[in-house]
């Protein structure tokens, strides 16, 4: 899988911000540097930049803590309305 970075759209990382501000539950798919694809229902608790990729950081339902890079995010809806955040 590529490793270089892929800038995401404006509007979706400030819908991803809005997410972590509301405590909106995510059902999100990604794909990891691997490229094995995961889903999972998350709770997103951060939006950070670090090593020039800008990630989600999430909780997940055992209580874990992962950072997910924005780029690798392949879908990501709200458990409450079941609406697509990447519209």
């Amino acid at each position: 899988m590529n490793e270089n970075y892929e800038p995401v759209a404006c509007a979706h990382h400030e819908t991803y911000q809005y997410a972590v501000m509301r405590k909106l539950m995510l059902d999100l798919s990604w794909h990891d540097g691997a490229g094995v694809k995961h889903r999972a229902r998350v709770l997103p608790i951060d939006v950070v930049t670090r090593d020039r990729a800008e990630f989600l950081v999430l909780k997940q339902k055992d209580g874990s803590i992962e950072s997910v890079r924005l780029d690798r995010i392949v879908g990501a809806y709200s458990v409450e309305s079941g609406e697509s955040l990447l519209v």
